[in-house]
């Protein structure tokens, strides 16, 4: 599905795939949610990579809120050095506990979808509304960091869970 041109539909997709994502995940052993995957990242490594993205948006928002113009993606990146970013999410989080990163995650999704509830449809579809996005739209920064990001998850640990080093 590409982006959803409504508000409605946007957190219908978004929790269908967050609920898909955790499902999953819960359906996953231990040993199956820390086994490093094809290029190193194991389901953990991913649901880390999702809550720290998660932050990130709201962390944007936040600032614009408070009239500052955000560095988006991060302070020191670009959307083009973006890899070098999520290296660095990687390396921060890669020896946290599973039952952290979990919760972690279960409370970023979360506050993700609760503060894209509350914003107005015509604040998240309005391209340009927001500095910090350009001239895209808030709704796609919402739909990039939550269901077309636990998407992208989903498909990456099926992945590397039929890996084999």
């Amino acid at each position: 599905m590409g982006m959803p041109p409504t508000k409605t539909l946007l957190m219908i997709e978004a929790e269908k795939q967050r609920d898909a994502l955790g499902t999953m995940l819960g359906g996953l052993s231990r040993e199956q949610m820390l086994r490093p995957g094809a290029y190193g990242w194991s389901a953990r490594d991913h649901v880390a990579h999702l809550a720290e993205w998660e932050r990130l948006f709201i962390s944007w928002y936040d600032a614009a809120l408070r009239g500052e113009l955000p560095a988006v993606p991060a302070p020191g990146y670009t959307w083009a050095t973006i890899d070098g970013l999520n290296r660095q999410i990687y390396d921060r989080h890669r020896d946290d506990q599973l039952e952290h990163v979990m919760a972690d995650w279960q409370l970023t999704s979360r506050q993700l979808l609760n503060l894209a509830q509350g914003i107005s449809e015509a604040d998240l579809f309005t391209p340009g509304r927001y500095a910090w996005t350009g001239r895209g739209t808030l709704a796609s920064f919402v739909y990039e960091c939550g269901p077309n990001h636990y998407r992208w998850a989903a498909v990456e640990i099926k992945r590397g869970l039929k890996f084999r080093r």
